[in-house]
């Protein structure tokens, strides 16, 4: 006689507290924080979970959904100052507050750049950010200012996101830049020697090196902004 598989209590049933979307999206960001954006599944947020992957499906979706849900949880986070603050300040505070963010979620920066940031969250920064910019006087370069700006930065968070895969890499490029340490016929390259034997690499050490390059990028992105306010030379 054959017999029949005993049926799963339901969650409620069980005690357990139902699912739901927001939930759904909780675990993928916690997964996103541990891993990066690419790398858990479905199967993954779903055992976390403990429903089936199809219980995924039926409340977000598939997997790119799962991962506009991330994304647009990730941006929400990132404090957005007033629209009536001045437009460097605006822009370096987004910026400086939008890598700090973007650096506990993996892969998201390098999403926002290569994707766009298409999610809800993403808007009204987008429309006080442009709005900013024609205030300061940017007029029909407006919004390529915004996307050079944000770009510039967030593209150099996702290259900080990625070096974490090659972690000998830094000290390998350390290594062969000081092989020109005092080499007089390579100026250039004896330059960057000094530089890499005088920086340390203990971790702490890196972060703010990386930090300090990420400011002078801004800050630098910022200036080439500013040019284009200025009236030519006669």
């Amino acid at each position: 006689m054959s017999q029949t598989a005993p049926r799963r209590k339901s969650r409620a049933s069980a005690g357990l507290p139902p699912i739901t979307a927001d939930k759904i999206i909780d675990s993928a960001l916690e997964l996103t924080a541990e891993h990066g954006l690419d790398g858990w599944s479905i199967r993954q947020v779903s055992t976390r979970l403990g429903v089936w992957p199809g219980v995924i499906a039926h409340h977000v979706g598939d997997r790119e959904a799962v991962v506009m849900g991330v994304t647009d949880r990730v941006i929400s986070r990132i404090p957005v100052p007033d629209a009536d603050v001045p437009w460097r300040e605006w822009f370096r505070t987004l910026m400086l507050g939008g890598r700090a963010v973007l650096r506990r979620y993996p892969g998201v920066a390098r999403r926002m750049v290569v994707v766009g940031p298409n999610v809800p969250s993403a808007l009204s920064t987008i429309d006080i950010g442009i709005k900013v910019l024609l205030d300061a006087g940017f007029g029909e370069h407006a919004t390529q200012v915004y996307r050079y700006l944000l770009n510039s930065a967030f593209m150099l968070v996702a290259v900080e996101d990625d070096r974490g895969e090659f972690p000998t890499a830094r000290a390998d490029m350390g290594r062969a830049m000081a092989a020109f340490a005092g080499d007089d016929t390579h100026p250039g390259l004896a330059a960057a020697a000094a530089e890499a034997l005088a920086r340390d690499t203990a971790p702490q050490d890196v972060a703010e090196h990386e930090l300090a390059f990420f400011r002078f990028t801004v800050e630098r992105s910022l200036d080439g902004a500013e040019a284009m306010l200025k009236p030519p030379a006669a």
